[in-house]
């Protein structure tokens, strides 16, 4: 795997490991890790977005999660998601997120995600148009404006 530039990533938050977080092995159980990634694509959507504050505003479905994992994570260190947007399309955007390890004063990658949302109407049951507001929300963060 190609070395991840976290600088690209203009987003973040911090999590504590659990002790329900972990395996027989004592590390992170690798299903925790989509619960790291949800945390990561709401607070990202709350904080950037301004949208998922509320149980109703949910109308996006996740489409796919596709993880690569590379390192483990322990009780005793922090993880931290950075995310990003690189890809915004007319129906459907890309999360790009890296779990990392907090280890004293290091940052280790533990694993790289790419994640697809897709737009839905819970009425109709079908994939719909994101809304310009939405697009236009994530290029400016993403670009620094």
């Amino acid at each position: 795997m190609n070395q991840i530039d976290l600088s690209k990533f203009r987003h973040h938050i911090e999590l504590n490991v659990r002790f329900m977080d972990l395996d027989a092995l004592q590390h992170v159980n690798n299903a925790r890790y989509l619960n790291f990634l949800e945390e990561s694509r709401l607070a990202y959507s709350q904080d950037i977005l301004d949208m998922f504050n509320e149980l109703h505003e949910l109308n996006v479905v996740v489409a796919r999660i596709e993880i690569d994992f590379m390192k483990p994570i322990t009780y005793n260190e922090k993880v931290i998601i950075y995310t990003r947007v690189p890809k915004i399309g007319s129906k459907s955007f890309l999360f790009e997120s890296v779990i990392c390890a907090k280890r004293g004063d290091k940052i280790i990658p533990s694993a790289h995600a790419f994640q697809t949302l897709v737009a839905f109407d819970p009425k109709s049951q079908q994939s719909i148009e994101l809304p310009d507001e939405l697009r236009q929300k994530v290029e400016n963060f993403e670009s620094g404006h």
